[in-house]
């Protein structure tokens, strides 16, 4: 078993937390076909979102293979793929911008504004 599969399939254990409620709320979210649960804040903290989508997480918790499954859906190039992909990577955890924005901060923007909307505050 790839040592993420357990992230998407187990329960998050759900400790005490600053709210004095004992629980944390936990957002359901469609990644590619996968419906997995992720912790509010993650979703909509960009401090923490950025903590854990980084460029440290992707070179020291991600194993090899991880990294190789998540490149394949990086743009393939005819020369030099696997250099250009390297500096594509870290162009995009650098905040680098991407013609219409970076695509995580972006993404971090959309889960936030997301969750607002459904909670209806914006």
């Amino acid at each position: 078993m790839d040592s993420l599969d357990h992230m998407l399939t187990d329960p998050l254990e759900l400790g005490p937390c600053g709210d004095g409620h004992g629980t944390r709320i936990m957002e359901d979210c469609l990644l590619g076909g996968t419906r997995v649960s992720l912790p509010e804040d993650l979703l909509e903290d960009p401090e923490i979102f950025f903590d854990v989508v980084s460029l440290s997480t992707w070179q020291e918790v991600l194993s090899d293979s991880q990294r190789e499954h998540l490149q394949q859906f990086l743009p393939q190039f005819p020369e030099d793929s696997a250099e250009q992909q390297n500096e594509l990577i870290l162009a995009l955890f650098s905040g680098e911008n991407f013609r219409f924005g970076n695509p995580l901060h972006i993404a971090q923007k959309l889960f936030r504004d997301t969750e607002l909307a459904e909670s209806g505050f914006v």
